[in-house]
């Protein structure tokens, strides 16, 4: 989503009005129409997570359905009454040649809407390739380290203390046997704790 400004010309765009609590379009839903918002407030979920809020007069949304002939990527949904221009996608040709500036914003919106994008990338996998070390560092631990691990999962409300005793008691049982086995391991494999929720921890427990 981007800023833009379009011509006032109801040859190819029409006004429409939504009141608050409409979904304009949801995630994984056909349609290329683009939307230009006006006036008010919406939301932006994906896979049912709010993942933003637009209320900035002239935000063009909708328009990568269009442009990689795509489902909706996310669901838009107006969180007060809101007014939008929207250009049916077959049009948006003719409007460019009416108005060549139109498609050179849009282009700028695209630009910089992928160098977002490959900066939260890097970002992420940063912090992806932290939070892969620290599992690995949690699978190594062994003894007293277990024990701190697991008081801090408890503390946190990931696990009850009944499953924690009952891990470490399974875990000092394979160690008489010759085997090694990871607190963590233990628990995911019992399926007391998934991964996303170890993930969660790490990031509770990672420095700022």
């Amino acid at each position: 989503m981007g800023k833009i400004e379009i011509p006032e010309d109801g040859k190819y765009f029409k006004y429409s009005f939504f009141k608050a609590g409409t979904k304009i379009f949801e995630q994984g839903d056909k349609g290329t129409d683009i939307y230009i918002l006006k006036k008010g407030a919406v939301t932006v979920s994906v896979d049912g997570k709010i993942v933003g809020l637009i209320n900035t007069p002239d935000t063009i949304i909708g328009e990568m359905a269009y442009f990689l002939k795509l489902k909706r990527t996310a669901t838009i949904e107006t969180v007060e009454d809101s007014e939008f221009i929207v250009i049916p996608g077959e049009y948006l040709y003719q409007a460019i040649m009416k108005k060549p500036e139109l498609g050179i914003e849009l282009l700028k919106i695209l630009a910089a809407r992928l160098a977002n994008t490959t900066r939260y990338a890097i970002t992420l996998e940063k912090e992806v390739a932290q939070y892969r070390d620290r599992l690995r560092e949690l699978e190594g631990v062994q003894g007293s380290e277990e024990k701190t691990l697991g008081e801090q999962l408890l503390q946190s409300g990931f696990i009850t203390r009944a499953q924690l005793e009952e891990c470490l008691k399974e875990i000092e049982e394979k160690k008489r046997e010759g085997k090694t086995l990871s607190l963590p391991r233990v628990l995911v494999e019992k399926g007391y704790i998934t991964t996303d929720e170890l993930l969660q921890y790490l990031e509770l427990t990672q420095p700022r």
